[in-house]
């Protein structure tokens, strides 16, 4: 999970958004999900409902995807977002066109390091107990906007495997649908894979990360799901396991005996065996869940959201040049990148060429018969 913290990552995230647009008027009206379409392996009405004990930490969250901007925030006590410190803006050092985006971080961190030494003298505290919480609004709202590429194909793969279709919003905490979102510790993807997950499954190549494809790893992200909730017996265990690994999920219920998310959250004492990160990722997620089934409450209306990407996937069975590839979207390269994010940019320059096991994208509409390819579908 990325929990933002200066808006120099955001600007990155919002030049990575810019090229997942190749149709602005390719946008339909959002409408609230409909969940209660089939009966999902341990779902009822109530499995996604606000524990009291998080009650308070899930509407932090919600006021960080709704209220705050990426260059806003609020100031808590680490580790604790009851406490809150007080209210925080960088707005005005980001506006400032005389200066340079890297003289722009510089000085808000000035500013940040000012505010916290203000706040531990005004509240008695550490300084380094106090951390700062940068807001998303913006970020979730073009989030939504770009799920509608993906969230219908998402949707149909959780209903195959039976397993709720809410999960399928982790994404939005996961990498607010940034289809080229890294992390510093490996991850990649809509999902955010770790390199050591998808091993077993031969995803990365030398010409090809499926990490990276929405397909491949949506299908990877519901086998994980499915496989945590086998093994922790509760949804909101298996969704925290998903960042904090299930394995170590298991330890925890073990020792606390209890599979009551709230109560381990409040009770699981070690900060090193279960971080802030992991601590809340489950509330993150409800809040992230509730903010886009009432995006209507918090966002502009009319909400809209870009309509399903419709591929056409293809096999490669001998090298296709560059060129070639590139003719398929009319010669349009930030289109060939929106539909192949999982293919290594060093194979998408002039004079190469796709080799052969690459699985390529292209656009569903294109019915021509291609030498060197076979259609192909997904599979793990």
């Amino acid at each position: 999970m990325k929990l933002i913290l200066f808006a120099s990552l955001f600007s990155f995230s919002i030049s990575s958004f810019a090229q997942q647009v190749v149709d602005k008027e390719n946008l339909a009206m959002w409408i609230p999900p409909n969940w209660n379409t089939y009966q999902a392996i341990g779902y009822n009405a109530d499995t996604f409902k606000v524990p009291e004990g998080l009650k308070k930490s899930v509407d932090f969250w919600i006021q960080i995807y709704t209220k705050y901007t990426t260059q806003q925030g609020v100031f808590h006590v680490a580790g604790d977002t009851d406490r809150i410190l007080g209210d925080f803006d960088l707005s005005q050092v980001y506006a400032n066109p005389k200066w340079s985006p890297v003289r722009r971080q510089l000085e808000a961190e000035i500013l940040i390091r000012r505010q916290k030494k203000l706040l531990a003298g005004r509240y008695k505290i550490d300084v380094k107990k106090i951390r700062l919480q940068m807001g998303l609004k913006d970020r979730m709202e073009q989030a939504i906007k770009v799920s509608g590429y993906y969230l219908p194909q998402m949707e149909k793969i959780f209903e195959q495997e039976k397993i709720p279709k809410e999960l399928t919003r982790v994404v939005f905490v996961e990498s607010s649908f940034n289809i080229f979102a890294e992390s510093r510790v490996g991850a990649s993807g809509l999902w955010q894979i770790m390199p050591r997950v998808s091993k077993k499954f031969k995803y990365i190549s030398d010409a090809q990360d499926l990490r990276n494809h929405p397909i491949y790893a949506t299908k990877l992200a519901a086998k994980i799901f499915k496989e945590n909730y086998q093994i922790l017996k509760s949804w909101p265990l298996a969704v925290t396991g998903y960042n904090h690994g299930v394995g170590s999920m298991s330890k925890i219920v073990k020792k606390y005996k209890s599979n009551d998310i709230a109560y381990l959250v409040d009770n699981v004492g070690s900060s090193k065996s279960f971080g802030f990160a992991s601590r809340n990722f489950y509330a993150t997620y409800l809040a992230a869940l509730y903010v886009e089934s009432h995006a209507n409450l918090f966002f502009p209306e009319p909400v809209f959201k870009y309509q399903e990407l419709q591929i056409r996937a293809v096999k490669v069975v001998k090298p296709m040049p560059y060129k070639e590839l590139l003719t398929y979207f009319g010669n349009d390269k930030q289109k060939l990148r929106l539909y192949n994010p999982h293919i290594k940019t060093k194979y998408l320059k002039a004079g190469k060429a796709l080799p052969k096991g690459v699985i390529a994208n292209l656009p569903k509409e294109d019915k021509t018969q291609i030498a060197g390819v076979i259609d192909h579908e997904t599979e793990l």
